[in-house]
């Protein structure tokens, strides 16, 4: 048993040749239970939306039938999963699902069984947005500094930000330059969203001034923007990279400051609020995927990454604090608590391997059979024994494989010394100038008789 692989906790197979990508997985107490308990919510590119609880027998256990507790095929493709407060007058959390062309909002709750089969979940369409431009990706967040609800901003494939007030359109902006879009995330201690452009750069806009410029009915300039009549979309800050951006997370924990952590191709950045680098780290292998999930001392922060060779690195800040193996590329990862067990670590995935997994070490499992015990008859051991000791003696007597005395006849020895000198010099390998060594010949012979 491996001390760096990860210690299989729960998993599962999701589908038949479906396929995953990283804003897919999403893990959150959805039905609003309120115990602290999350669930996993996972989306393909197939349409299908699952939501599970694991909670195995024991260790390593694969999934079970009462595990899944909704699955529903929602036809479009599933390009990503959030939980948050995306319905107006209330402050549930509901299940936003961003498709190519709509955003849906669902609301989860289970009805307790009263039969075997358990508890029922179902899913209630509470609102929908027609987009006129294809998705690409979507956060969430308190924009504006509201308070008690979340909205949401869809980055379309064309560069265009929308801004969603829960059940209602609010505006839409073009992001200056755009030409592929990147990672998106939201900054609520800025108010601004951070994301990265084909120009391998880091770029931040304030939602204020995203707010307040002018509306992205067009993508040029009109004349009037030209003579200064209306707000231009300025970025707040830029950093050039050098390399293309594969996620963005914006994390703030009480132990640390509050951090931009960029995924680039080769390397690692931890950026301030103003865009300055706190820090980075060179990577010598390709990542798939990162997550920053807590703080352990003050000032640092520990990161998850996990990278195309099946291993997920932990780092704390730019240091190396442990290395685990997994059965399959990681291309989303979270943490979260499961049955009761924090620190959870869950992996998908592109083919549908979905793992929950911890760190550390597990001492071996193999116990020693049990012998079969039996009362002692010590009439019986005494018999048995008296036979083992009679066929000992008969094996010796007719059996002998050494002798147990010497007798003389054993080995005889006969030398034989020629009386004259060889005719041709037998030595050899003497250094004595040009005169020969003379040599004699003597034969001895070996005789035995048991040879």
């Amino acid at each position: 048993m491996s001390l760096f692989k990860a210690r299989d906790w729960w998993s599962t197979v999701l589908g038949d040749k479906e396929e995953f990508d990283q804003g897919c997985l999403c893990l959150a107490d959805v039905d609003n239970t309120g115990n602290g308990q999350d669930k996993i919510i996972v989306g393909s590119f197939m349409g299908y939306l699952r939501i599970f609880n694991p909670h195995p027998v024991k260790t390593g256990d694969g999934a079970q039938a009462e595990d899944l507790l909704l699955e529903v095929h929602l036809r479009d493709p599933i390009l990503q999963v959030e939980v948050g407060k995306f319905v107006s007058g209330t402050e549930m959390l509901h299940l936003a699902v961003l498709h190519s062309r709509r955003l849906c909002v669902y609301s989860v709750s289970g009805t307790l069984g009263n039969v075997e089969h358990g508890n029922q979940y179902q899913i209630k369409l509470m609102y929908e947005h027609n987009l006129q431009r294809t998705a690409c990706n979507m956060t969430y967040g308190s924009f504006g500094g509201v308070k008690g609800r979340d909205l949401i901003c869809i980055q379309s494939v064309d560069g265009m930000l929308m801004v969603f007030e829960q059940e209602s359109y609010a505006f839409g902006r073009f992001l200056p330059g755009s030409l592929l879009p990147g990672p998106l995330a939201y900054s609520s201690r800025t108010d601004s969203f951070i994301t990265a452009s084909s120009c391998h750069q880091v770029e931040s806009y304030k939602y204020q001034v995203l707010a307040f410029a002018t509306d992205a009915d067009k993508r040029q300039e009109t004349e009037q923007q030209k003579h200064g009549s209306g707000k231009r979309l300025v970025v707040d800050w830029t950093l050039n990279i050098g390399e293309q951006a594969l996620d963005i997370c914006i994390v703030s924990f009480i132990q640390s400051a509050s951090s931009v952590f960029v995924l680039g191709e080769r390397n690692f950045f931890c950026l301030k609020d103003n865009g300055q680098i706190r820090f980075m780290k060179k990577l010598d292998y390709s990542p798939s995927c990162f997550l920053p999930y807590c703080s352990v001392s003050e000032g640092t922060i520990n990161t998850l990454i996990g990278n195309h060779n099946n291993m997920l690195h932990i780092y704390q800040d730019v240091t190396l604090k442990w290395a685990t193996q997994l059965p399959h590329v990681p291309v989303a990862v979270r943490v979260g608590c499961l049955h009761d067990l924090k620190g959870v670590i869950v992996t998908l995935s592109d083919d549908g391997h979905l793992q929950c997994s911890y760190l550390g070490t597990d001492p071996s499992l193999f116990q020693a059979p049990k012998v079969e015990s039996r009362e002692l008859n010590y009439d019986e051991l005494d018999m048995e024994l008296k036979e083992l000791q009679k066929v000992i003696k008969n094996v010796n007597k007719s059996q002998d494989v050494w002798p147990l005395t010497e007798r003389e006849d054993d080995l005889k020895v006969s030398a034989m010394v020629s009386p004259n000198f060889d005719s041709v010099s037998q030595a050899t390998d003497v250094d004595v100038g040009a005169d020969l060594v003379p040599s004699v010949t003597v034969k001895v012979l070996y005789h035995s008789s048991r040879l």
